[in-house]
């Protein structure tokens, strides 16, 4: 957004938690910090007479939540109207402001007002700044519980406009490592096996860490990865369960494959985060048990058990808000049960999510 509005004519300023004098103040929403968000908006109203427009996938899926804070709200992507915002065209109200039709044409961010020496990422790299950095949007898959599918639509950058950001970023912020969160940064093979090449073409000797799904890798995709860089792989892998899964629109990888790809990222030095889901509605404490051991079979080197959370705007919050007892929107965390699930209590839940996470780290295996 800085680049988008500065090449419009206006100034930016970036501010953490602390507010200064200006005509617009641009909000990005984050659910579990929307309280303190909306007492910035009123504040910034108040206090200097600014306009106040929020944005992101919060604001955009419950915008009534920041209706007496901000003159308007985004849905969308808020990059399609930024050089208006930058004119001084304030609108209000909700406003749509549909997608950015080219990934390609967006110019890369600036980070000079961040106090980058902080912005390390050890999993990925030790010897220096790590930023994070995409190069899609979106996720083509229909998970139900997923916020991913939220607010956004599934689009690519192409992979020499990739490339094209990582020499910036290293050139200009001495980068040593990049954190790419795209949902699905492996989705079209051919585009991923291009942006290795070129990395290696260029000789750019970073380090970085990708999130997606295993049957969406094969152990020649790695090895190459791995050789431009690859440091870490992040993967949700949910639960042990596929049929629950289907119910819920996710098509699991198969265990074998799952396996086969998780070992070779553990011979090849790759760290593997698996991310696990516990506590949708149609799973059991059972159900739960068994996902734990199959976590533990896995040996990942990192894991994050989370308790299911319908985020608004999800198939899944469609199909439970009948059932959700908690009003406070800072709740829904992934770490808080939020709803009456029909066959635990909230207090088994988190029961069994800190079981998992302490019987997961306190295994021999593990610690060796």
């Amino acid at each position: 957004m800085q680049s988008i509005l500065e090449a419009h004519g206006a100034e930016v300023v970036i501010k953490h938690n602390e507010l200064e004098a200006a005509d617009l103040v641009l909000i990005a929403s984050s659910i579990t910090d929307c309280n303190y968000e909306k007492e910035l908006g009123q504040q910034a109203r108040q206090q200097f007479g600014a306009k106040v427009g929020y944005f992101g996938t919060f604001a955009a899926t419950v915008p009534e939540f920041y209706a007496e804070a901000g003159d308007f709200v985004v849905k969308s992507e808020i990059e399609t109207i930024a050089g208006d915002l930058a004119k001084g065209q304030i609108p209000s109200g909700v406003v749509d402001a549909g997608f950015v039709p080219d990934l390609n044409q967006l110019p890369f961010p600036k980070w000079d007002q961040f106090a980058l020496r902080r912005y390390k990422y050890s999993v990925v790299t030790a010897r220096g700044i790590t930023l994070p950095m995409l190069s899609s949007r979106g996720c083509p898959y229909t998970c139900g519980y997923c916020p991913y599918l939220v607010n956004s639509r599934y689009r690519v950058r192409q992979p020499e406009n990739v490339l094209e950001e990582i020499e910036y970023l290293v050139r200009r912020y001495g980068v040593r490592g990049i954190s790419f969160r795209d949902p699905m940064f492996t989705f079209h093979r051919g585009r991923t096996m291009k942006i290795a090449d070129l990395i290696l073409s260029k000789g750019l000797n970073i380090r970085f860490g990708i999130e997606t799904r295993t049957d969406k890798l094969d152990e020649e995709q790695l090895r190459l990865l791995h050789r431009a860089g690859l440091r870490c792989l992040e993967i949700g892998i949910e639960s042990a369960n596929e049929e629950m899964l289907l119910e819920n629109l996710r098509k699991a990888p198969g265990k074998e494959q799952q396996e086969a790809i998780i070992d070779s990222c553990h011979r090849l030095g790759i760290r593997v985060i698996a991310n696990y889901i516990l506590g949708l509605s149609n799973d059991t404490v059972e159900g739960v048990r068994r996902t734990i051991a199959y976590a533990k079979k896995l040996n990942t080197f990192a894991i994050q058990f989370t308790v299911t959370t319908p985020y608004p705007g999800t198939l899944l919050y469609d199909s439970l808000k009948e059932h959700i007892f908690e009003e406070d929107w800072e709740k829904f965390n992934g770490w808080t049960n939020v709803y009456t699930h029909p066959t635990m209590t909230s207090e088994e839940l988190h029961h069994l999510r800190e079981e998992a996470y302490v019987s997961y780290h306190l295994r021999p295996r593990y610690v060796w």
